[in-house]
């Protein structure tokens, strides 16, 4: 008898580990959850050209509320506004830093912007774009298109795959990888993102995911904002280090964390007038992404 008992534990406990060595990473969106998202990006930029070295640091933070209009198979609804940004610039030789950066975020704030999701929370369809471009330019049609070669439609719509997008399709166990390549037009550059995702383990209902990566730039249509007549004819810059950790909220379905730490190095060659001057660049990146219930702006 007692034989039996010890069988029927085993059998027991084995079906349960099995059932509890998977995990479904995929966001829970129910109609009408509103959450935030709050980003620090630092970075520690170098310059060189016609022996010359220049350095630049720059710390951007942006606040979002992001609320689940409808939640529909292969149509889920999400509304994000932007509820801040504080952008700050020291270069060398601008000891007041970089003149305008105070204006952008004060425009951003309140822009708002719809996007549709499918079933793989994938970004189908933008609402409100126009209206988000007209916001940040405040009636000014040349930032306005400014703006919109370096804010495009793929470039906001990634702002939304950033945060939903990046789990499997299926449910997975310790151990287990995935990968995603994306690519996104900003700025007159096309950057494609290659990202391997690792499983490291599941403790007390929240999954810590190893993100690597590699991350190339190439010029795409013209970088806008510079002078007539100044071309960009290469822009070669590749990742050295890309590296970083999601957490995800198992019982929750959603995302809590995202860090990300990238080192990129390259070149460029700028052309004007008949001459052409090469430059390298090293960029020191850290990422932190972080989501909540509350608002971080005020609670």
């Amino acid at each position: 008898m007692r034989t039996a008992y010890v069988l029927t534990a085993l059998v027991l406990g084995t079906a349960t580990a099995g059932a509890q060595d998977t995990v479904t990473l995929k966001w829970d969106l129910k109609e009408g959850t509103t959450f935030y998202t709050k980003g620090v990006t630092d970075m520690d930029m170098e310059m060189a050209f016609a022996g010359k070295s220049i350095g630049m640091k720059m710390k951007i933070t942006a606040v979002q509320k992001l609320k689940v209009l409808e939640a529909k198979p292969g149509a889920t609804k999400v509304e994000m506004t932007m509820l801040g940004m504080e952008m700050t610039a020291e270069a060398d030789g601008l000891p007041g830093g970089i003149p305008g950066l105070a204006d952008i975020g004060n425009r951003v704030k309140g822009a708002t912007i719809t996007a549709t999701l499918d079933d793989k929370l994938a970004v189908t369809k933008l609402e409100g774009y126009d209206k988000f471009l007209d916001k940040i330019a405040d009636g000014d049609e040349a930032v306005k298109k400014q703006m919109k070669a370096q804010f495009s439609e793929a470039t906001v719509g990634q702002m939304f795959s950033q945060v939903f997008a990046f789990a499997p399709d299926k449910a997975v166990k310790v151990g287990d990888t995935w990968t995603r390549t994306d690519k996104v037009p900003a700025g007159g550059l096309e950057a494609t993102a290659k990202q391997k995702y690792k499983l490291d383990s599941v403790s007390g209902g929240v999954a810590k995911i190893a993100l690597t990566g590699d991350l190339v730039f190439k010029v795409g249509d013209g970088i806008p904002g510079l002078p007539d007549g100044v071309k960009v004819e290469k822009f070669d810059m590749k990742a050295e280090k890309f590296d970083g950790t999601l957490l995800f909220d198992t019982k929750a379905g959603r995302l809590t964390e995202n860090k990300l730490d990238m080192t990129l190095n390259g070149a460029i060659t700028i052309a004007a007038g008949g001459q052409k001057v090469e430059m390298t660049m090293k960029i020191k990146a850290k990422q932190t992404a972080t989501v909540t219930d509350k608002n971080p702006m005020k609670d």
